[in-house]
């Protein structure tokens, strides 16, 4: 007898399936296009400030309004998002985010443009909100942890391609031409993804009851391991995005002055983003999630220390190691979102992704102001202090999960010898 890809109780996606390519190269393109016009100007900021006549932390409103709609769009998300296609409403938003993205490259005035951007993450928030949903419907669970690395991955060559590309363009000629160029390509992908993309055969449209949908989100914000997993990832993206708002300010600086093209590779170190991202999917399929978290959060700490050297060779290592512990932190936490929420998986994802943006809008531009007014070295330390934080709790989780399961063998031992 030929054994079926799909068992009798889950027909979910395999990887021996011939769709699950498919779905993997969509979900890819996805967060190649979420990302690359979510942080485009993260690396032009000294532009954006130039032009403009701002200091960095205003500058940095660019990415953070960016954050902060994608943070309105998820909550929007959660309430309304399960009326529609996943696979519709992750197409829409990355074509008409694009096409806010072109007309971004005209805009002349600063309030003006960080409008823009809030309501391009509003639209990105449609991408963001569900892709996490549409992987756990429809990919078996004994395939997730390489499809949500494959998405994260996306994530992470979306804002390394997007960083380096504004970089160069805005060097070459200006931030404008940068913001088209991007627009553009981003235009493309969300095109291609639309047509590659198989429909979800698990997701049935239905109309949300609001009120029934805040009181289940309510009870996930109660539950002391989701709650930690979202402030987690508030945390860590929160610190991400500092590191790469602001280590350009100092690279520019004395004693480096590197011009536009050097700082440009410093965004190859997304590469190890993309390594830490399948290194910790590969591990979470082999061991649990949440004994891989804690080491994988731990790096970034030894990343930070590293950073603070005046050595380029030490900065560019330590840049390295905090970004693969990024990513791979990211993929193990949103992945134990998407396989302990039960009741109502699609509102814990998107709670989880309103913590992840509302922590890169809040401390991306908090630390820019310790950044302004203290400098690197106290900006890094608190930014460690931060990732102290973070190990606690990934500790935690760790301690949480594997709690009950002791309990539940501890309770068969006790009933096999009464």
């Amino acid at each position: 007898m030929i054994k079926n890809d799909h068992d009798a109780k889950d027909n979910r996606i395999t990887k021996s399936n011939k769709e699950f390519n498919k779905i993997t190269r969509g979900i890819f393109l996805s967060g190649l296009s979420c990302f690359m016009q979510l942080y485009l100007f993260q690396p032009i900021l000294p532009a954006i400030g130039k032009e403009f006549s701002i200091n960095p932390a205003e500058s940095s409103f660019t990415v953070s309004f960016s954050t902060i709609g994608i943070a309105a769009g998820l909550f929007a998300g959660a309430l309304f998002a399960d009326r529609t296609s996943r696979k519709r409403l992750i197409g829409l938003a990355l074509v008409c985010s694009s096409i806010l993205t072109v007309f971004s490259a005209f805009v002349t005035s600063f309030p003006v443009l960080i409008s823009v951007n809030m309501f391009k993450g509003f639209l990105l928030s449609g991408s963001a909100s569900v892709a996490m949903t549409y992987i756990a419907e429809e990919v078996h669970p004994s395939a997730m942890g390489k499809a949500t690395s494959l998405y994260i991955t996306g994530n992470a060559i979306g804002g390394m391609s997007g960083r380096i590309v504004a970089t160069l363009i805005t060097g070459w000629l200006s931030w404008r031409w940068a913001a088209g160029t991007i627009g553009v390509l981003c235009f493309i992908f969300g095109v291609l993804f639309v047509t590659e993309v198989p429909a979800s055969r698990h997701f049935n449209p239905y109309k949300t009851d609001t009120f029934q949908k805040l009181k289940v989100m309510k009870m996930y914000l109660r539950n002391p391991l989701l709650l930690s997993l979202y402030f987690l990832a508030a945390l860590i993206l929160g610190s991400f995005v500092s590191i790469y708002n602001y280590l350009s300010y100092r690279m520019q600086a004395a004693p480096f002055f590197l011009p536009h093209e050097i700082l440009a590779l410093f965004y190859l170190m997304y590469l190890a983003g993309s390594a830490g991202s399948m290194s910790a999917g590969a591990l979470s399929d082999k061991f649990n999630s949440q004994k891989v978290l804690p080491g994988m959060v731990a790096l970034s700490l030894a990343g930070l220390l590293l950073m603070l050297t005046s050595n380029i060779i030490l900065i560019l290592l330590g840049l390295g190691i905090f970004t693969a512990s990024f990513f791979g932190a990211h993929t193990l936490a949103s992945k134990i979102v998407a396989l302990y929420s039960k009741t109502d998986k699609p509102a814990s994802i998107s709670l989880y992704f309103l913590f992840y943006y509302a922590g890169s809008s809040f401390l991306g531009t908090s630390s820019g102001v310790i950044m302004h007014k203290y400098g690197w070295a106290v900006f890094t330390f608190a930014l460690c202090a931060v990732c102290i934080v973070n190990i606690l709790l990934a500790v935690f989780i760790r301690k949480r999960i594997d709690k009950p399961a002791s309990a539940v063998r501890q309770a068969a031992i006790t009933g096999a010898h009464s």
